[in-house]
C-alpha cells in the first residue's frame, strides 16, 4: 500500500496545538471554538491520530445524525488547500461503507459511526477510544453511552475526544465547566487565532459580529459558553471571575452573615460577610448549607451551628420575608425559631424586611455587584476543591443557571426545579444592604410657579424686567 501523508496540522502555539498533543491517558478532552475555528478539521486530525495510535483497534465517533457524516465529516476529509492539495486523505485512501457505518483506511484502525438520535442503540463490542462531533446538538445519554464503550484492554490511547460549539448551559457546560474533574480537559479557541482564515477572509469576523447578540459573540467567536436558549437573570456572573480560592474563610472577628430561603426540598442558608472593598463594602460568600429531602428550619440550624457552635460577633440574618409569618400550630415565625437556636452561639440580629423586593430589583440588586458599569466588582464567592464538593457550589450554579420568563423581568420556574434557590436566598441579602436605586438627578428643575426663594435668581430677574416693561408701557 502506498505511504498515505497527512499534510495538516495545528496551528502552533493554539488551543488547536494543545488539543492535539494532550495524550493524556483516559481524559476526556474538549475542543471548544468558535465558527472559523476549525473544530471539525482539528477533530479529524485527532481522531486519526486515535486510529493511527491504536491501530487495528476500531473507534467509535458519534455524530448529531446520520446526514452529518456526509454533508460535513466526508467532505472535510476530502478538503484541499488552495493549490489542490490534500490536508487528510485523498478519496482512495480511505472507504466508507454507507450500510454499516464504517470508515476504513490505511494508516489506522477503523472508525465505526454512530448516531445521537438514537442513544440506546449506541452498544456493542469495546472499543480504543471515542470521538464526539457537536456534543451540545446530542443528548447527554449518547455522550454517556459512546464513552462507556471505551474500555479496549489492548488500547495504546485511550482518550475520549469532542469538538463544538457551547451553546447552552446544559450537561456539556456541567460536565467541562469550572468544577470540571481533573480528567475533563478543555480547550477553547477564538475564531480570531485562526490566522490563515483572517488572512483569505478579513471580512469574515466583521459579518458575523454585525448581526450577532453578546451571548452569540461569546459562543461562536470568542469560543466560550453561552446561554442561547433564554435570558439570563445574571448574565454577568462568571465563574472564572467570582467563584476564587483566594477568598478567605470566615473570620471569626467579624459578624457572620446567614441568608435563608424557606423551602422543603431544598432548604438553603447562604453564608458570607460583608468585608471592605477597593470600592466600599463588598459581600464574600464563604459557605453555604443546602438541606435536600424535606429538611426543617431547625435541621438546618444544627448544620449551621455543626460548623459554627460558638460566633462571639454574632449573627446578622436575612432571607425570605415570608418566613416572618407564624406557623398556626407553634405560633413561632421561621426567624423566631432561627433566633433561638443560634443565640446559644452568638448575638442574633434578624433584617428582614416585612415584605419581600420586586423580583426585578431583587435581580439587579445582585447584577450591579456582581458587575457595574464602570466593570467592578464587590461580590467573590470563595472555592474549595474539589470544586464538585465545594459547599458554595449551589449558589455559583443558580447564578449561573437562573434564567427569566420571556418577556418578564420575573424568574423562571419549572415545576420541581431546585436551581433558583441558593441565587434567591443570596439575593435577600444584598437587596437589603446594597439595593438597587434609580440615579438621582443633580439638577433641581425649576418650575415657573416658583415663588420667592424657591425661584432661580435668573427667573426674578425676568419678572422684574417685565414688571418693569409693563410700568413702562402704562406710563
Amino acid at each position: 500500500m502506498p505511504e498515505i501523508r497527512i499534510r495538516w496540522a495545528p496551528i502552533p502555539n493554539t488551543a488547536q496545538e494543545a488539543y492535539f498533543d494532550d495524550d493524556t491517558q483516559d481524559a476526556n478532552l474538549l475542543f471548544r471554538g468558535g465558527w472559523g475555528s476549525g473544530k471539525t478539521m482539528t477533530l479529524w486530525g485527532k481522531v486519526l491520530k486515535l486510529s493511527a495510535l491504536n491501530h487495528p483497534l476500531t473507534g467509535i465517533w458519534t455524530v448529531p445524525g446520520w446526514g452529518h457524516i456526509k454533508k460535513t465529516l466526508l467532505p472535510m476529509l476530502d478538503e484541499t488547500d488552495k493549490d489542490g492539495r490534500n490536508w487528510f486523505l485523498k478519496p482512495g485512501d480511505y472507504h466508507y461503507n454507507g450500510e454499516t457505518h464504517t470508515l476504513t483506511w490505511g494508516g489506522g484502525g477503523p472508525i465505526q459511526f454512530a448516531t445521537g438520535e438514537h442513544p440506546e442503540s449506541i452498544a456493542g463490542p469495546n472499543m480504543a477510544w471515542a470521538a464526539v462531533d457537536e456534543p451540545g446538538s446530542i443528548a447527554y445519554d449518547a455522550w454517556r453511552n459512546t464513552v462507556a464503550r471505551v474500555r479496549h484492554v489492548g488500547a495504546r490511547m485511550r482518550q475520549k475526544v469532542a469538538a463544538g460549539t457551547n451553546e447552552d448551559l446544559g450537561w456539556l457546560a456541567e460536565m467541562f465547566g469550572p468544577d470540571r474533574d481533573p480528567h475533563c480537559h478543555v480547550y477553547q479557541m477564538n475564531t480570531r487565532e485562526n490566522t490563515e482564515l483572517m488572512e483569505s477572509n478579513p471580512n469574515y469576523l466583521r459579518e458575523i459580529m454585525a448581526n450577532a447578540t453578546e451571548a452569540e459573540i461569546r459562543a461562536y467567536v470568542e469560543g466560550g459558553v453561552a446561554n442561547l436558549t433564554g435570558a439570563l437573570a445574571h448574565p454577568g456572573f462568571d465563574a472564572e471571575v467570582h467563584w476564587r480560592e483566594d477568598v478567605a474563610p470566615a473570620d471569626p472577628s467579624m459578624p457572620l452573615v446567614l441568608a435563608f430561603d424557606f423551602n422543603v426540598d431544598p432548604m438553603v442558608c447562604i453564608v458570607g460577610q460583608q468585608r471592605p472593598g477597593p470600592m466600599g463594602q463588598e459581600a464574600h460568600v464563604t459557605d453555604a448549607v443546602v438541606l435536600h429531602g424535606g429538611s426543617t428550619v431547625d435541621q438546618t440550624c444544627d448544620a449551621i451551628l455543626e460548623r459554627y457552635p460558638s460566633w462571639p460577633a454574632g449573627f446578622v440574618v436575612y432571607g425570605d420575608a415570608t418566613g416572618k409569618a407564624r406557623h398556626v400550630k407553634s405560633l413561632r415565625s421561621n426567624y423566631d425559631m432561627i433566633s433561638e437556636r443560634m443565640r446559644h452561639a452568638g448575638q442574633v440580629t434578624i433584617r428582614v424586611p416585612s415584605v419581600n423586593p420586586p423580583v426585578a430589583r431583587r435581580l439587579n440588586s445582585v447584577n450591579r455587584m456582581l458587575k457595574n458599569a464602570l466593570g467592578q466588582t464587590r461580590i467573590w464567592i470563595r472555592r474549595t476543591n474539589p470544586p464538585k464538593e465545594c459547599p458554595t457550589r449551589e449558589l455559583v450554579r443558580s447564578l449561573q443557571r437562573t434564567q427569566k420568563k420571556s418577556g418578564t423581568d420575573d424568574v423562571l420556574k419549572k415545576a420541581g426545579e431546585t436551581i433558583t434557590h441558593a441565587g434567591e436566598a443570596f439575593g435577600y441579602w444584598i437587596d437589603y444592604v446594597w439595593p438597587a436605586q434609580r440615579p438621582q438627578a443633580l439638577v433641581t428643575n425649576i418650575y415657573a410657579g416658583a415663588q420667592g426663594a424657591q425661584a432661580s435668581q435668573t427667573l426674578q430677574a425676568i419678572r422684574r424686567r417685565k414688571a418693569q416693561q409693563a410700568q413702562q408701557a402704562q406710563g
